[in-house]
């Protein structure tokens, strides 16, 4: 079941880099924006929830190296899923983005450095089989989370209510 979900990550995490371009306009409507990194980040999280069990159940970090990279890449195009217009209110989906991601833009896209170098160090430790190292990592990985959301994201933790 978790090289399934692990596999759909991915697969979800890919979507998200290509339908991105690097530049400052995405290339998809904002309502797509928005279902992509609610998607994503739901993917992510079961990612991350799976590395922990794996570590839970005695697995070596090096079998954690592809949903780790996975994401690595997800948190490096994280930020570009946030354009204007897709906020809480803005579209006619359910969004839980606050406005205050566009209003501290720069602490917006510092929390998000913050959590794509958490999750390129939790990478590295994966690739070097450092257990103690690794499962550190996994919780500042699960801290920088955490900390992105209580700034910008409204409700409770976990996917939007529809």
């Amino acid at each position: 079941m978790w090289k399934g979900l692990i596999t759909l990550s991915a697969a979800l995490l890919a979507l998200a880099t290509t339908v991105v371009a690097p530049q400052e306009k995405p290339s998809v409507p904002g309502i797509d924006a928005i279902a992509t990194r609610q998607d994503a980040m739901d993917m992510s999280s079961i990612t991350l929830r799976s590395m922990v069990d794996a570590m839970k159940a005695g697995q070596e970090p090096k079998t954690q190296a592809y949903p780790a990279a996975a994401l690595e890449k997800w948190a490096k195009v994280l930020p570009k899923m946030f354009p204007a217009g897709t906020g809480e209110g803005e579209a006619s989906v359910n969004s839980q983005a606050l406005p205050t991601i566009w209003r501290d833009r720069t602490g917006f896209d510092k929390a998000a450095t913050d959590y794509a170098d958490a999750t390129a160090r939790l990478a590295v430790l994966a690739a070097q089989n450092d257990t103690a190292g690794f499962t550190r990592q996994l919780d500042e990985v699960h801290n920088a989370c955490n900390s992105c959301h209580i700034r910008y994201k409204a409700g409770a933790q976990g996917p939007p209510s529809k």
